[in-house]
């Protein structure tokens, strides 16, 4: 279910932003029609069936592409994966014995990622695993290892 609530969220970012671009094509005067021709060319041509198939296929592999899970050996210890958060900007939502939420502080980042931009830290054995945008995992990860040596 949250592969398709990514895919969805994805789909009308980029339809809003085609709609963007057309209105402010047609504000320019660069849009030779508008409204009801613009959507039938759009739904009927060639160009707008490739691009209607873009868009449709870039937001099914979005969830695939951009989210990841990684697993670190060493002990759960919350002070030093709090602060390897918080140089990239990330706070702590949630916590409980076993798990961590960590969102960005940042307003505009989560619109700009959708609201996807939570990142969980679950304890697992003597692992620790970190899986959210592939944005910001590696760059905790690496920032955990070298604290590790």
């Amino acid at each position: 279910m949250l592969y398709f609530t990514r895919a969805l969220k994805c789909l009308l970012k980029l339809a809003v932003l085609l709609a963007v671009v057309f209105v402010a094509m047609n504000l320019t005067g660069t849009l030779e029609t508008g409204g009801l021709p613009l959507a039938k060319a759009l739904l009927t041509s060639t160009r707008g069936i490739i691009l209607s198939a873009v868009i449709v296929l870039w937001s099914a592999t979005y969830p695939l592409t951009s989210f990841t899970r990684v697993s670190i050996r060493m002990e759960f210890d919350s002070e030093k994966i709090k602060n390897a958060f918080a140089v990239y900007a990330y706070e702590l939502e949630s916590e409980s014995e076993s798990m961590m939420t960590f969102r960005t502080k940042s307003v505009l980042r989560r619109i700009l990622w959708q609201f996807d931009d939570r990142v969980t830290v679950m304890r697992d054995g003597g692992f620790v695993d970190i899986e959210g945008l592939k944005r910001i995992v590696p760059r905790v990860e690496t920032r955990l290892k070298a604290g590790i040596r």
